[in-house]
């Protein structure tokens, strides 16, 4: 432990620094941007701005992790086009800066300093490959296709990978993650959701200009938006609520077996870091991470003072407990995806690569976190550094041993070998 908070503190002093360095980034981009370009009717600034408010009261719809319709995606594309990068710029800021009131100040000044920054970046672009906001010049398709559609294209490739440089790259300062597993994951999670937002704004952009409807264009299109959002925040409720009938189980786990009490989240947590490091997508992430929470809950079945007094740190023992749970389950149609992870963890130390992959990460997963945290009934522990030397010896999955320290480091742990 106490190696761990030497660790954080440098890196707080380096998430600190970092953050800084992005707010003073998007402050000189956003003045360049002001000089060389100029900036967009002050009318028009008004109203996109007056749109980033409108995504603060409606924020994006997150659904398992992933935002599924981004009106703040939307409104910087088409504000390229509109505006110009150092409008662009200040509505960046204006979708960036309000957060909720409980979120640290340099977390609201790093949101802020990146959307403002990766909005004039897509502005920057689009100008540069010969894009417009000056509907005049488009007067044939020739044009609208030289002038606005691939200049858009460019820019929404360009404020893409600008956000991705800055998420990954302040969770390598922050949390220590590695840059290309967690941009790769990303891309596969967003890249398509660009692709749509760049289609969407495209329209509102003709409509904007071509047609002559001005802010009527972001109306007609916007509203859609929201309706689908709405669609979304439902399934996002749902998704709530099965979350917490799973924690309701987890509490049963728990008054039964106290000594588990925590011992299923910290598995659920590394299992989905492991999942991540390892490259799954985000539907097997969120299936790992509730395999994770779950994967003990067979002990409910069992007499109470079996299941307290079960040795789980006995990878030799012949349980059943695991089977019991996945049919505890079975008739949960949305956990289909987890059911196999529940009932194979126990082999995960084995030899046998015939499991999958979400079965061996949270077997591992699981092992640790009961050689270190949990123990046998005569409650003696680990190391985190002995717990890693004896999984090293009991499995020979090297790739999984390499996620589970990646995992360890992203939760504030390290494990010296």
């Amino acid at each position: 432990m106490k190696d761990a908070a030497r660790e954080r503190s440098p890196r707080r002093i380096a998430t600190a620094v970092f953050i800084t360095v992005v707010a003073m980034l998007a402050v000189v981009v956003g003045v360049w941007s002001y000089t060389e370009f100029g900036i967009g009717e002050p009318a028009a600034v008004l109203v996109f701005v007056l749109f980033a408010v409108l995504h603060v009261i409606l924020p994006d719809a997150v659904v398992e992790g992933r935002v599924r319709v981004s009106l703040s995606g939307v409104i910087l594309l088409a504000g390229q086009a509109v505006v110009g990068p150092a409008g662009v710029a200040i509505v960046g800021l204006a979708v960036g800066a309000p957060q909720g009131r409980h979120v640290p100040l340099r977390n609201r000044v790093y949101n802020a300093a990146q959307c403002s920054l990766h909005g004039a970046a897509g502005g920057i672009a689009f100008l540069l490959v010969g894009g417009t906001t000056d509907p005049a010049r488009l007067q044939d398709v020739g044009d609208i296709v030289v002038h606005l559609a691939l200049p858009l294209l460019v820019a929404d490739v360009a404020q893409a990978l600008t956000n991705l440089v800055a998420i990954v790259a302040v969770l390598r300062v922050a949390e220590g993650v590695p840059m290309r597993p967690q941009a790769l994951t990303m891309l596969r999670g967003t890249g398509f959701a660009y692709i749509a937002h760049g289609v969407i704004a495209f329209i509102m952009v003709v409509l904007w200009t071509l047609g002559d409807l001005g802010p009527y264009a972001a109306v007609i299109v916007l509203v859609p938006l929201i309706v689908a959002q709405w669609v979304y925040r439902q399934r996002a409720e749902e998704l709530t609520g099965q979350q917490r009938a799973l924690e309701v189980l987890v509490a049963a786990l728990e008054a039964k077996a106290p000594r588990l009490a925590g011992h299923s989240a910290r598995v659920a947590e590394l299992s989905a870091h492991m999942a991540e490091h390892l490259g799954l997508g985000p539907q097997q992430v969120a299936e790992t991470r509730v395999a994770g929470m779950l994967h003990d809950l067979g002990q409910t079945s069992l007499p109470t003072r079996t299941a307290r007094s079960i040795d789980l740190t006995d990878e030799a023992a012949v349980l059943d407990y695991p089977a019991r749970g996945a049919e505890i389950l079975h008739d949960l149609s949305f956990l289909d995806g987890a059911l196999d992870p529940i009932r194979r963890h126990r082999e995960a130390l084995g030899t046998d690569r015939q499991l999958s992959l979400p079965a061996r990460i949270v077997g591992v997963a699981d092992s640790f976190d009961l050689l270190t945290s949990v123990g046998p009934p005569d409650g003696h522990l680990l190391a985190p550094t002995q717990a890693r030397e004896l999984l090293a010896r009991r499995t020979p999955d090297g790739e999984i041993l390499r996620a589970l320290d990646h995992a360890l480091m992203r939760s504030g742990q390290s494990v010296r070998r």
